[in-house]
Order: C-alpha cells, then sequence, then structure tokens
C-alpha cells in the first residue's frame, strides 16, 4: 500500500547511542551486587574479557568509524556493522580480518545509513538501511542477493533473524485517518515482505503536531528483544520503575511474564554530563535525510533493563545497569533465575560498553567510546 505523506514532515529519533540503563533495589546475597534485587540466592558468575577487536590507528581493516552493532555469524565468526564506514566486516572467533561486506552508495548491495543487521538461518545476512528505508539480503559469502523495500516510515530499525529463515524486527506503523495520525511500536515477524506475519508485542506512541503540517516523535529504544535459537521471542521493556520481561513462541503465543516493581534511579552527574548522541531521520514526501547530534540528558533517571539476549543454551540474559559496571539476571525459559554474571572489569556509567549476547556467545561494543571503537569478546566462567 502506498502512502500519501505530501504535507507531512516525519521527524523519528531512531536510537540514542549512549543509553540510559538501569536502576534496581537492594538487600540480597552479599556475593551479588548490592543494587541487584534478587528474591532467591543464587550463584554470580564472571564474564571475562578474553580479547579485543579494534585500533586507533594503523590497519585500517581493524579501525571502526561508529560501531553500531555486533553479533557472531553461523559459523562463530564475528560480524560488526560500522554505521560510518557503510559496511559489515567480518572476524574470525580469534578476531583476525576476514571481509566486508557492503559499501556506502544508494545502489544493490550498497547502503546510506545501516542501522542494524541479523544473521540469518542459512548463514548470511539482512541489513536494515534508514535512509534507504528497506532491507538488503546477503548469503553467506557476503554476495548481495535481493531487497525488501517500501517500508513505511522506515524499516524495523533492529532485527534479528528466525530459525525457520525469517526475521523479527521493531518497527513503526502509522496510520492516516482525515486529520488523525494513528502510530504504534511494535515488534513483528516477518518473511518475503513488508506486512507482519507475527505481532508479538504493540505500544501506542503520541505523534506532535504542534508544528502545523509536521508530524513529530522523538524516541530513544522503549524496549529490547531477542530471538532464542528454537525461534522463541523475548521482549524486555525498557522502564525507569519496571522490570518486565515477556516471552512468545514463534507463532506470537505468550508463554513467559516476569515482572517486578523497582525504585528509581537517578543518573549521576558523569552521565548527565556526558549528554546523549542521537541520530535523527527526517522524512519529507517520502524522501529522507539524516542528522547526527549531542543533546543533553532529559530524562533525569535510569531504566531497570538495559538490553535482553539469548544464549545457545536458551538462557534468557536481562542486562541491568543498577551499579555503574554491567550486571546480568540470568534466566530459563520457565523463569528461574539460573545465576547472577558480573564482568570481570569495571565500567562506569559512561564508559559502559553495548552487550549483545546470542547462540556464539558474548559480545559488547563501544557505540560512543571514550578512546576509540572496539569490539569486546567475552567468556562465561562456569563453575
Amino acid at each position: 500500500m502506498k502512502n500519501n505523506y505530501q504535507l507531512i514532515a516525519i521527524f523519528i529519533v531512531l536510537v540514542s547511542i549512549v543509553t540510559i540503563n538501569s536502576g534496581c533495589g537492594t538487600d540480597v546475597d552479599s556475593d551479588i551486587p548490592a543494587d541487584i534485587s534478587v528474591s532467591v540466592t543464587v550463584d554470580t558468575l564472571k564474564i571475562a574479557i578474553t580479547d579485543t577487536i579494534g585500533v586507533e590507528m594503523g590497519d585500517s581493516s581493524y579501525v571502526f568509524g561508529m560501531l553500531i552493532e555486533v553479533a557472531h555469524g553461523a559459523g562463530g565468526e564475528i560480524i560488526a556493522l560500522d554505521m560510518n564506514r557503510a559496511s559489515l566486516s567480518t572476524y574470525s572467533p580469534d578476531g583476525e580480518f576476514i571481509g566486508s561486506i557492503g559499501s556506502p552508495g544508494p545502489g544493490p548491495g550498497e547502503f546510506l545509513i545501516p542501522i542494524n543487521f541479523a544473521v540469518m538461518t542459512d548463514g548470511g545476512f539482512a541489513v536494515s538501511d534508514a535512509i534507504a528505508r528497506n532491507i538488503s539480503f546477503f548469503d553467506a559469502e557476503g554476495t548481495f542477493q535481493r531487497v525488501l523495500d517500501d517500508f513505511f516510515p522506515t524499516p524495523p530499525l533492529s532485527i534479528e533473524g528466525c530459525p525457520d529463515g525469517g526475521f523479527v524486527g521493531q518497527s513503526m506503523s502509522m496510520i492516516l485517518t482525515g486529520e488523525t495520525m494513528d502510530a504504534s511500536l511494535q515488534l513483528c515477524k516477518y518473511t518475503d515482505s513488508t506486512e507482519a506475519d507475527v505481532i508479538y508485542f504493540s505500544r501506542p506512541m503520541e505523534m506532535d503536531f504542534s508544528g502545523g503540517n509536521q508530524a513529530q516523535s522523538q524516541r530513544g529504544p522503549e524496549f529490547d528483544f531477542a530471538v532464542g535459537p528454537d525461534g522463541s521471542v523475548f521482549v524486555a521493556e525498557l522502564s525507569d520503575t519496571l522490570f518486565a520481561v515477556n516471552g512468545y513462541s514463534p507463532d506470537g503465543e505468550e508463554f513467559l511474564t516476569l515482572k517486578e516493581e523497582m525504585q528509581r534511579t537517578p543518573l549521576t552527574q558523569e552521565e548527565i554530563d556526558a549528554g546523549s548522541l542521537n541520530l535523527s531521520i527526517m522524512i519529507v514526501n517520502g524522501e529522507a535525510s539524516a542528522d547526527m547530534d549531542r543533546t543533553e540528558n532529559i530524562h533525569p533517571w535510569r531504566n531497570v533493563i538495559a538490553s535482553i539476549g539469548v544464549d545457545a543454551e536458551k538462557r534468557i540474559w536481562v542486562e541491568m545497569a543498577c551499579t555503574d559496571t554491567p550486571v546480568f539476571r540470568v534466566y530459563d525459559y520457565y523463569g528461574t533465575l539460573l545465576f547472577v554474571a558480573v564482568t570481570d572489569v569495571e565500567f562506569t556509567a559512561v564508559t559502559r560498553p553495548s552487550f549483545i549476547i546470542d547462540a556464539g556467545g558474548i559480545l559488547a561494543c563501544d557505540r560512543d567510546p571514550m578512546d576509540y571503537p572496539k569490539i569486546y569478546l567475552f567468556q562465561l566462567l562456569e563453575n
């Protein structure tokens, strides 16, 4: 369906590169950080940094512009999306450069602003381009295969592959009825078209028409999600007062609900002073443009949950940010808390990286680094 928006400009803040993270409660086992509230005694395990990928100067294969996402490939290799270079870089599990996929440009296999990618079940890749408003697909060797376009107003801005060959994505839905705009933020499953096969999660969005014939929506991430190795989908709400995680079967049936009210945790002065880096997309008459700027943090509280991931053993990793250094609650599919995990090095609230936990293991990247962009490789030290 072709949307007619000749008189409407939509301003969308797509991502907050510096994520404002969690706040939590107190009074638990002394082995667990005091800011992480759990109702049962569990082991606290370490995740240790085993290596990093990235240098400040030198070999261009290891010098990143802006790392926007990292993940493990089907064979355990490490894939990094560099938004500034408009390409995916592939590294061996030991960090050796293998090759790159894509380049800047508007043509097939090229990107304008690649915002996220997914590893597909056949070992290939899907890349979401915020400006081109499409998703490009590549095979396992990095050869361009096809493009899925005509998304409106943007393609899914965060995507993950599914075992059946489809993908799950966080997208916006906008419907104009007369002078009324109905907008919602959704998590959906797609296969071969821009129409969703399954809607797992939907939340209404408020549109600001105070600018006359302009509709404006400003948002950072309002929920995070992860797809398990069996295709189950998990959604974590990003709230400053609520710990909320829901699990869905591949066909959309809810089977897990975790919910807990939490105390608010204020931002530190260091976080306030650092501000946040925002990517903005302006869409006017079907044409999109982008701008990057740094803004002061307006919301003074940390979120309860920072991110969610699922490993190869179908363990759900929920990243908290009650302390400056990362802390994870790790659950099974039944909602049983298995253990708590902490990093073996400390990060401040400003320097902590963005974590990605998938079937290949644990990675993290600096999206707005204090020194230079790099990828962290972690390993769980189990008892």
